[in-house]
């Protein structure tokens, strides 16, 4: 009967408040279509523990592992 959470909320709000929705006009939605390739050139990344490239990160993911760690001992400043 609610398709969308708009559609929801008007229905609360209708059986809350006793107000009926405000009909508006809807806007058609116009997908890009676009043919272009795209490339993407680099990827970087830095988490806790051992994760320095997105390689490692992947393998991370795929070993159920996480990336929880202490505190580094020593951060670079004093």
């Amino acid at each position: 009967d609610y398709p969308s959470a708009t559609a929801l909320a008007e229905h609360l709000r209708s059986e809350l408040l006793g107000q009926e929705p405000e009909i508006t006009a809807s806007v058609p939605v116009v997908a890009a279509v676009d043919d272009e390739p795209i490339a993407i050139v680099a990827m970087s990344c830095r988490f806790p523990g051992v994760v320095t490239t997105p390689e490692e990160l992947w393998q991370l993911l795929v070993a159920g592992g996480d990336a929880i760690a202490d505190f580094p001992t020593d951060r670079g400043w004093d």
